[in-house]
């Protein structure tokens, strides 16, 4: 189990098409470094809570990237009802 990953140590995989990351990611912004992204998942309460307010640093990374044509999934862990469907 990994306590937290930082986003800036997959940057050097230039070639990284697909990314799965789960609760506790640092440096999310560096994920624009990632040139062949074609899709990015992600599970995580905090990030979930900054894409879905607009105008936050995170809700702007996630629309720069799908304005590329990244596929962007974001899905809370836990959350109280009704259940919030997922940032797409």
């Amino acid at each position: 189990m990994i306590g937290k990953i930082d986003v800036r140590t997959l940057v050097p995989f230039q070639r990284l098409q697909h990314l799965r990351l789960s609760t506790g990611i640092d440096h999310i912004e560096s994920i624009l470094d990632l040139p062949a992204l074609k899709e990015v998942r992600v599970l995580d309460d905090y990030i979930y809570d900054e894409v879905t307010m607009v105008g936050t640093p995170t809700r702007r990374i996630f629309e720069t990237l799908k304005n590329r044509g990244v596929r962007v999934w974001v899905h809370w862990v836990s959350a109280t009802e009704p259940t919030p469907p997922a940032f797409e």
